[in-house]
């Protein structure tokens, strides 16, 4: 008798033990808060079945759970469903067949829809909105408005994207026109595993919210080695509250950094404040000594960082670039010669962080104090 329920009881451990495991470990990447703000990652353009996409929508919140992700929004074709014969035709049906793993695993989960037209416009997505289905119109202008007199966050998918331009990248009449009457509030400078320098030009001049996302249609396991630390891209929001709403303000007050292929790009307020939150420094006082001044700078995310010393840094002998990985700490010291030897209080050098671009080829600058 003893032995049957010790054996039961191991039975029951392990259908338990399937349960709550079956989502998987969640990699954890951190990328720090910023003072006063919720530091989100976001994917705003996800695909399921009831599109042209290879998943059910509950799989798309457990890859996001498993990638660290905080917020996806699913945005399947309104007008393009290829597997309508098979699947409901409802467009509101993703989000609700989603929405109760989400809440379960802390993942907040947004309702939008993709526009699919010919360019011009193109394609762009809608977020936030309450029905999916009144976006379904036979003109794109209607398409537009409703979404708009639905409250909805509207950005450009893949200016880029070869299929509509396929020997340049241009902004339409359309576009403008759109801007002009407030439906056009953000662009997708990152799609899939491209980088669209020309949209994060237009973004800063036309005052657009920044946008790097996956555009997945297959699992997310397929199209990129997480194995081999590769990462979709993705939308780092600064929220004022960890809420749908708290996401959908930072959109609209363009509260965003794209993380791509290990690279950051945004406005240089933003990614300031965020390279600001994932580093700090602190003195060396052992190796302080004589003319000599040492500092340890720790990065605390998992983001890795590249430094270029300035010209006044590297008269002080930092001549080399510096990697500043995931979770380290390095140390750096420099050598005061002459008059600098008897300068009083910290002497503030100039870095360039390599892979972080407030504007297309222009990397962001920082100061270390020694």
């Amino acid at each position: 008798m003893k032995r049957k329920i010790i054996l039961l009881f191991f039975v029951f451990t392990g259908l338990f033990t399937g349960l709550i495991a079956q989502d998987g470990a969640r990699r954890n990447f951190n990328i720090p808060d910023i003072p006063g703000y919720h530091t989100l990652k976001c994917d705003f353009h996800i695909h399921t079945v009831f599109s042209d996409g290879l998943v059910w929508p509950t799989l798309r919140v457990v890859e996001a759970w498993q990638e660290g992700l905080d917020v996806i929004a699913i945005t399947d074709h309104i007008e393009y469903k290829p597997f309508k014969s098979d699947v409901n035709t409802d467009l509101n049906r993703p989000y609700q067949l989603a929405a109760d793993k989400a809440e379960k695993l802390g993942i907040l989960l947004i309702q939008g829809g993709e526009i699919t037209r010919r360019m011009p416009p193109g394609h762009s997505n809608a977020l936030f909105l309450d029905d999916v289905n009144r976006l379904d119109t036979a003109k794109w202008e209607d398409a537009f408005a409703e979404a708009k007199r639905q409250g909805a966050f509207i950005f450009w998918n893949h200016p880029g994207w070869k299929a509509q331009q396929p020997d340049t990248i241009l902004w339409f009449d359309e576009h403008s026109g759109l801007l002009n009457q407030g439906m056009l509030h953000g662009i997708e400078i990152v799609n899939y595993k491209e980088y669209y320098p020309a949209a994060f030009a237009w973004a800063l001049e036309k005052d657009l919210t920044l946008l790097g996302n996956s555009d997945i249609h297959g699992t997310i396991a397929q199209e990129y080695n997480l194995a081999q630390g590769e990462k979709r891209p993705m939308t780092i929001v600064f929220a004022r509250e960890r809420t749908v709403k708290g996401v959908k303000d930072a959109l609209f007050e363009k509260r965003t950094v794209v993380y791509f292929d290990g690279d950051l790009y945004g406005r240089e307020e933003w990614l300031k404040r965020l390279f600001a939150a994932c580093t700090g420094q602190e003195n060396n006082a052992r190796a302080s000594v004589n003319n000599r001044r040492s500092v340890f700078v720790t990065n605390y995310s998992g983001i890795d960082f590249h430094l270029v010393p300035g010209k006044e840094a590297q008269g002080y002998g930092l001549i080399y670039p510096l990697d500043l990985p995931a979770y380290s700490t390095i140390e750096l010291s420099i050598k005061l010669n002459g008059d600098a030897a008897a300068v009083q209080g910290s002497i503030p050098l100039g870095f360039v962080v390599e892979n972080a671009f407030i504007a297309p080829g222009k990397p962001l600058n920082t100061t270390i104090r020694f």
